[in-house]
């Protein structure tokens, strides 16, 4: 038996946060204050863990205008569900 490329076949797979809905909590950030608390977002791009393949960080855009790309925490943000 040979071992054939890397044994983490999740880096290759689109997370499953990716191009989701979120919502800004309102929490108070170090770069934002509550500027954008309640606001709705779409995740543009998921910052992973090398070794878990878990999100440690979000690029959102904003839903109602502007356009701006920001960055998040995971803890700053709320995914939502389809059964939210």
């Amino acid at each position: 038996m040979g071992v054939r490329g890397s044994c983490d076949q999740r880096k290759d797979h689109m997370h499953p946060h990716l191009s989701r809905e979120a919502i800004i909590l309102d929490v108070e950030t170090t770069r934002y204050g509550r500027t954008y608390a309640g606001r709705t977002v779409k995740i543009t791009h998921v910052e992973k863990d090398s070794s878990t393949g878990g999100a440690v960080g979000y690029m959102v855009r904003m839903e109602d205008g502007g356009g701006d790309e920001l960055p998040f925490e995971p803890e700053e943000i709320h995914i939502v569900e389809a059964w939210d």
